[in-house]
């Protein structure tokens, strides 16, 4: 047996700092190994979710043009209604306001103001009001600064188009339309209702506008983390309101 002074010896002085060295060195070096894989791990991560908004995007922009068509199908067939009916004064006038709505489709701006979506919610109704007798109002609250505010652009649009296409087609003078811009906290909200028959839950009775505004919905969400838009329809025998609040907007 080797006194415990013998050992201590052997292991003292240059073979101790060597020793500490050497722990020191493999501590260092698996200390390294992880900070490399957590980066690559955090590169990979970054890369796969730059990789997922971009693909997002592109999903968002085919809905975009999805939308954009079946706004203008639905116009041309307006047009084409008064042109067989031969009133020629409301078909110009029809006319008219779609060149500026087709100006904006065409320009495809991601956001508008509050105001530009107004004017182009007042040329589609008022185009509607042509071929339908109905009532429509937009109100806005007195403290948003709509010159300024931007939303996503044609966020209404479908909407607008289902309430009177879905819903107030068949009231004659009775159809009414009512749309508001509000605020709750640092929420925008924006709403849409009218008083036409209602729809079920099912989606095919909801309109191809509704489903591809969901898909919209969904796909902004996706790319957004600060903001998110949230959608609330409700249907019955007395109407249809649709909800879309913007948090965090304000």
């Amino acid at each position: 047996m080797i006194p415990k002074h013998t050992i201590a010896s052997m292991i003292g002085g240059p073979e101790i700092a060597i020793l500490i060295v050497t722990f020191l060195f493999i501590g260092l070096f698996i200390a390294v190994v992880l900070l490399i894989k957590s980066l690559i791990r955090k590169n990979v991560f970054a890369k796969n979710e730059g990789q997922q908004k971009e693909v997002a995007k592109m999903k968002l922009d085919a809905v975009r043009s999805q939308l954009n068509p079946h706004f203008m199908f639905n116009a041309l067939a307006g047009i084409q209604n008064l042109m067989n009916k031969n009133d020629i004064e409301n078909a110009n006038r029809y006319l008219g306001k779609f060149a500026r709505l087709t100006r904006n489709v065409l320009e495809a701006k991601e956001q508008i103001s509050i105001s530009e979506e107004i004017g182009l919610l007042n040329d589609y109704l008022q185009m509607e009001q042509l071929r339908f007798k109905f009532y429509y109002q937009i109100n806005t609250e007195d403290h948003l600064d709509i010159e300024n505010l931007e939303i996503p652009s044609m966020l209404l649009q479908p909407f607008a188009e289902n309430a009177v296409k879905h819903g107030i087609n068949e009231l004659k003078d009775n159809g009414s339309v009512n749309i508001n811009f509000t605020s709750r906290g640092n929420d925008l909200i924006l709403s849409i209702a009218d008083n036409g028959p209602g729809f079920s839950s099912n989606l095919k009775s909801e309109g191809h506008g509704i489903q591809l505004m969901k898909n919209r919905i969904n796909l902004y969400n996706s790319i957004s983390k600060q903001t998110k838009m949230m959608m609330n329809i409700q249907s019955g025998n007395q109407g249809t309101l649709i909800t879309i609040m913007l948090t965090n907007w304000l």
